[in-house]
């Protein structure tokens, strides 16, 4: 289950949906993230964690990155990198995902893996498309802090909020 909040611009006409969690389809995404990584799509260092640590796992959340330079922002997967902890059983069993995408068998990783049967390695160098500057992972929990992309003003909640899959 995800959740999404809206945001808009006080002086002007911007707005802005940040979805978080995990849908429906975190399953096939989770795959999908991890054969990009492997291949190299998602940059050098997650291939090499991959490379180094094969049964190594990432977060797959839909969080909202944010710029720490120049304040850009957009959607993305956390993609922080995790390494087995001693508990880890040797193989984790997943039972039906949701009733209209099951993706029995499928190998994923989820948040509650992570938790109990993973330990954080690294996070993800996320990297700003704008200015090349350090992006920060914004959960839904967090002070979100965004700034109009067009007039600079800082963003407010809509009252938007948002419930998927």
């Amino acid at each position: 289950m995800g959740t999404g909040l809206g945001y808009k611009c006080p002086k002007c006409d911007f707005k802005f949906t940040a979805y978080f969690g995990f849908g429906r389809t975190f399953p096939m995404e989770y795959a999908e993230a991890v054969q990009k990584a492997k291949a190299g799509e998602l940059g050098e260092e997650i291939q090499t964690f991959f490379n180094e640590h094969t049964d190594g796992a990432i977060d797959a959340e839909h969080v909202v990155l944010c710029c720490e330079d120049c304040g850009h922002f957009r959607e993305g997967m956390d993609l922080t990198m995790y390494i087995p902890n001693e508990k880890k059983p040797e193989k984790l069993e997943h039972g039906r995902w949701s009733v209209s995408c099951p993706f029995e068998g499928a190998h994923y990783v989820s948040w509650s893996d992570l938790e109990e049967y993973y330990t954080k390695y690294a996070e993800y160098p996320h990297i700003c498309e704008k200015c090349g500057g350090r992006m920060k992972i914004l959960h839904e929990r967090d002070d979100m802090n965004l700034l109009c992309p067009k007039c600079r003003t800082p963003l407010e909640e809509s009252g938007m909020y948002i419930r998927w899959d």
